[in-house]
């Protein structure tokens, strides 16, 4: 298993030794002869292990491992010593240590002892990263791979990103149309595979507490910091740091951001010093971000640097093949998480399910399908108990449905779809013509019955006689 380890030791011989027999080994190897070395080492680039000699120049090796263990709880470490006691062993074991050796050295016992500290902290990492997942994210189980042509390109550009496992990814698409999935197969077919990724969404979490859980923080940083606490960036150092929502992200935060991007390293909240990483940065938007660099919301540098390979994923109703396969995908799942027992989709059900919009996405396949099997019974899963209703009106279909020209028409040019007039608009005018046109509308439908027609624009008689002699409407 090859990683990165760091020689802490004041003796030049012992320091080459070492360095020639580890790098033999396949390992990538930096040194340090003092105490200010080391640190200065380890926030550059947080290495899988430090090898530590317990009489330094300029301090004591139990008292740097102590330091060591507080900024860094999850890095490795081995304590090296000629004066060794049962004593000095239990106290460095207590202060973080993964072992501890005597000098001059077992050759076969110090790779041993290398191989199996390595091993632990990989171990611990990955559990201490899945539980820190499972508490902000959701992963979507299994993945149903699109047959619509519209996203071979897409595949194909996540496969020749499995070539440069460093490269920044942007990834926009509407609300739920499986960016996490494509993030998640970017990092799943790198170099970074083995490493956790991590996910965090930024308009999920107020400022403040968004700054601490990317970042880290010291202890005494602010009110309730009682411990120094590592954030996702170190979390994710060799993996891959996914920021879904990117478009939210505050311009205080996009600086900071910008800096690592730029030079991987950061500060942890209240810290005072450079901590270095190497981690892969995907980021998700369902936002215009060009058009908030140009509103002045979101910074123009930041978003070039995040701008490396742009992925843009279409909504599902460019891409309507997939929904049966979805829609059989999630069958399967919440059969068998609600030990329901439904064989396939009846003829009416398919129809509903290729005919609606799905405005939602993929999410609202999803939300669709669990509560139809969790709140049905039965072998075929009926339209009935999709309970999709009337497609929801989509602005391109209401204008389609009003006389060009209208009240109505110009109202909903206005509120949803064409550009705000220079001019400005006569707000009372519009809203005036706007109702008139409505009343006189109801009018007809109802026949010229005057409750009829307050009825069905949800009002009562009087305030409907009040409108039509305000407009002086024939009724």
């Amino acid at each position: 298993m090859s990683a990165h380890l760091l020689i802490v030791d004041d003796q030049m011989p012992i320091l080459q030794f070492l360095r020639r027999t580890l790098e033999e080994e396949g390992h990538r190897v930096t040194a340090a002869s003092s105490v200010a070395e080391c640190l200065e080492r380890v926030r550059e680039d947080i290495p899988d292990l430090v090898l530590l000699d317990m009489m330094l120049p300029d301090g004591n090796g139990l008292d740097i491992l102590r330091q060591l263990h507080v900024e860094f709880p999850h890095l490795a470490m081995i304590l090296m010593t000629a004066y060794g006691n049962v004593e000095t062993a239990v106290e460095a074991v207590q202060a973080g240590a993964q072992d501890f050796i005597l000098k001059p050295f077992n050759l076969q016992q110090l790779l041993l002892s290398v191989e199996r500290a390595l091993g632990n902290t990989k171990t611990a990492r990955r559990l201490y990263t899945s539980r820190r997942r499972e508490q902000f994210f959701h992963v979507s189980p299994g993945i149903v791979m699109s047959a619509a042509p519209v996203m071979a390109d897409i595949y194909e550009t996540v496969r020749k990103l499995a070539k440069g496992d460093r490269t920044t990814v942007l990834i926009q698409g509407e609300s739920g149309v499986g960016k996490d999935i494509l993030a998640n197969m970017i990092h799943s077919s790198s170099g970074r595979s083995e490493e956790a990724i991590l996910e965090l969404n930024c308009a999920a979490l107020p400022e403040k507490l968004l700054e601490s859980e990317l970042f880290g923080h010291e202890e005494g940083a602010f009110t309730g910091a009682v411990r120094t606490k590592p954030g996702l960036l170190e979390l994710a150092h060799k993996g891959t740091l996914f920021l879904d929502e990117i478009g939210e992200l505050s311009l205080s935060l996009q600086v900071k951001l910008l800096r690592v991007l730029e030079k991987q390293i950061f500060r942890r909240v209240g810290g005072v010093s450079d901590i270095g990483v190497d981690v892969r940065f995907i980021a998700a938007t369902n936002r215009n971000l060009e058009t908030m660099v140009a509103a002045g919301g979101f910074r123009e540098d930041l978003f070039y640097r995040l701008n490396v390979v742009l992925l843009t994923v279409p909504p599902l109703r460019d891409r309507s093949i997939d929904v049966m396969p979805l829609a059989e995908h999630f069958l399967l799942l919440f059969n068998s998480q609600f030990s329901k027992h439904f064989r396939h989709f009846e003829d009416d059900a398919v129809q509903v399910l290729e005919s609606y919009p799905w405005p939602g996405n993929v999410r609202e396949v999803r939300n669709v399908i669990e509560r139809a099997v969790l709140l049905a019974d039965g072998e075929v899963l009926t339209a009935a108990m999709l309970n999709l209703g009337a497609p929801p009106t989509t602005t391109s279909s209401m204008l389609a449905a009003v006389e060009p020209g209208s009240p109505l028409a110009t109202a909903l040019a206005l509120a949803f779809s064409e550009p705000w007039p220079e001019s400005g608009i006569r707000l009372e005018d519009l809203v005036g013509r706007l109702e008139t046109d409505l009343i006189e509308r109801a009018y007809v439908a109802a026949s010229g019955n005057q409750s009829r027609a307050a009825k069905m624009l949800g009002l009562n008689r009087d305030k409907l006689r009040s409108r039509v002699k305000k407009y002086g409407i024939e009724s």
